[in-house]
């Protein structure tokens, strides 16, 4: 009797199951390696800590002309935050910056007015785009933003940040009509 068939048999299965331990090894291998840190993964998210953004907020092709200082924003990988006199955009979640340094979340902008003689606080769904000067959030030296609502009007002049290194101070307290 041959036996060799058999052999062959067994040798073939032998090398299947090592080629798909290899395999599934690879892949986890693969995938593993997306999560980390500014892939927008989500492992760490595309920044590590906390990346904060400020200044006067010089506006981009015009002056800004109401509410423009003491300007905010604040990264983290599950939420971003701009705060500008009066305004206050808000964004939980995971995001991501594109490979051109672009990020397009969606959140709320609350707004603090004056009408009428009374204090009122609105509250609309608002896009905010950050375009910033790398395409890492960490290294970027500045960040073009631009908040406008589901028409595309701006709710926030377009401006540009610089990125600081220390903690942002507290907002100042919004005292609507005051400028």
């Amino acid at each position: 009797m041959n036996v060799l068939p058999e052999l062959w048999a067994h040798i073939a299965r032998l090398m299947a199951r090592r080629t798909a331990r290899l395999l599934v090894a690879a892949t986890t291998l693969l995938v593993l390696a997306a999560c980390g840190p500014g892939t927008g993964g989500t492992g760490t998210g595309p920044i590590l800590g906390a990346v904060n953004f400020s200044g006067s907020g010089f506006a981009i092709g015009a002056p800004c002309a109401q509410h423009c200082d003491n300007i905010e924003l604040r990264l983290e990988n599950e939420r971003v935050e701009l705060t500008v006199t009066c305004r206050h955009f808000v964004f939980t979640g995971p995001w991501e910056i594109d490979a051109t340094g672009l990020a397009v979340l969606n959140g709320s902008l609350e707004t603090t007015e004056l009408s009428e003689g009374q204090v009122q606080t609105r509250t609309v769904a608002a896009e905010m785009r950050l375009q910033f000067s790398d395409t890492r959030a960490e290294t970027s030296r500045e960040v073009a933003i631009s908040v406008r609502d589901a028409q595309g009007n701006h709710l926030v002049a377009p401006l540009t940040l610089e990125q600081r290194p220390a903690a942002p101070a507290a907002p100042e307290s919004c005292t609507p009509g005051a400028s």
